[in-house]
């Protein structure tokens, strides 16, 4: 039958595919032995390998090939050394969908209950990357991360922009909204369907947890909650979605980025610095004014306090361009003169 002999091509491709995978991991062992164990993520050369073989895909859709190659990527990472990657949350939240799509399962993934604790990891080597939440679209900065950037000595080496879908998750046997007692969730999460609680859920309880992963794992134990969260989350605890996209906005996203201790690559399509500046008219004006008379394109301005000074402000800045630009490090440095710091945060693009 036809349908044999086609399914015998396909075995034989397969073959050959194994056979060029065992070769892939042979080369990259050897890769490991060359670095010595040291430097196994370099971000920039794995995003030129997805962008190569996206390209290159014809009938296989561009996405898929993409997602293939991640996971090849990271077990060949394995075979050097699995890197250590750090995220938010227990599995099922945002931070751990983020962690597995972009560093893949062949990485070891450590759940950590605060940002702080990531900072911490990624700052003692007992953890080679760390993702954390940077900024939402609706609510804003995520203020914790701002304030772990100031203080520990670390670097951003990638950004990704999440879509955020919410649910609203409950025990399998609930029907109906009448057996619902109390809704639990984080509090961002809680603002972003403010909407959709008051207009179905105004009469529940709410309880606020440390985490949307943390708010389903609660109806393990409560039949009578409701938890506000990911579908990945429902589904690893075998819950039930009863509503999905409960979301006040359909334009839901959050900015993760990926730190590592020490300095990044001086490539990519955006860099980040942090500055503070005399508390005197005009000053953000004239730092603002060395990116544009070099015609860089600040893309972000986020600010916070400083603890020390009432009043007067730390602020986070992006803008287009890397640190290999001329234009980009004449402007920092004109920057810099009119600030009272300036620290390189990082140049990195969007992981793939």
């Amino acid at each position: 039958m036809e349908i044999d002999k086609l399914r015998k091509e396909i075995d034989a491709i397969d073959e050959e595919i194994v056979r060029l995978l065992n070769e892939r991991v042979s080369v990259c062992k050897r890769i490991g032995v060359a670095k010595g164990g040291v430097g196994v993520i370099d971000l920039d050369r794995e995003k030129r390998v997805l962008e190569m073989v996206a390209a290159r895909s014809d009938d296989a859709p561009s996405e898929g090939v993409r997602a293939v190659y991640r996971e090849i990527i990271s077990m060949c990472r394995r075979v050097q050394r699995p890197i250590m990657v750090a995220f938010l949350g227990p599995e099922g939240s945002f931070s751990h969908e983020v962690a597995l799509k972009y560093f893949g399962s062949s990485s070891k993934l450590l759940p950590n209950r605060r940002i702080r604790n990531i900072f911490t990891e990624v700052d003692l080597g007992e953890a080679d990357i760390g993702v954390v939440p940077f900024e939402n679209s609706l609510e804003g900065a995520v203020n914790d991360t701002l304030d772990c950037i100031v203080e520990y000595p670390v670097s951003i080496v990638g950004e990704v922009v999440f879509r955020i879908n919410q649910n609203l998750i409950v025990d399998p046997e609930v029907t109906s909204l009448s057996q619902i007692e109390r809704v639990y969730s984080h509090p961002q999460a809680l603002a972003q369907c403010d909407g959709y609680i008051t207009k179905h859920l105004n009469d529940k309880e709410i309880i606020v947890t440390e985490s949307t992963a943390r708010a389903v794992e609660h109806i393990l134990r409560d039949r009578k909650g409701a938890a506000i969260g990911s579908k990945v989350s429902a589904e690893l605890n075998e819950l039930k979605i009863f509503e999905a996209g409960i979301e006040d906005s359909p334009n839901n996203y959050t900015r993760f980025v990926a730190i590592k201790k020490g300095g990044s690559a001086e490539t990519g399509k955006k860099t980040s610095v942090i500055l503070s500046i005399d508390h005197v008219p005009g000053s953000l004006a004239a730092v603002l004014n060395s990116f544009a008379k070099n015609n860089i394109n600040v893309t972000m301005i986020l600010s916070r306090p400083l603890y020390q000074r009432p009043w007067e402000y730390l602020f986070f800045i992006d803008f287009e361009g890397n640190l290999s630009d001329e234009k980009c490090r004449t402007a920092i440095e004109e920057a810099r003169k009119k600030t009272r710091f300036l620290r390189i945060l990082g140049s990195y693009s969007e992981l793939q």
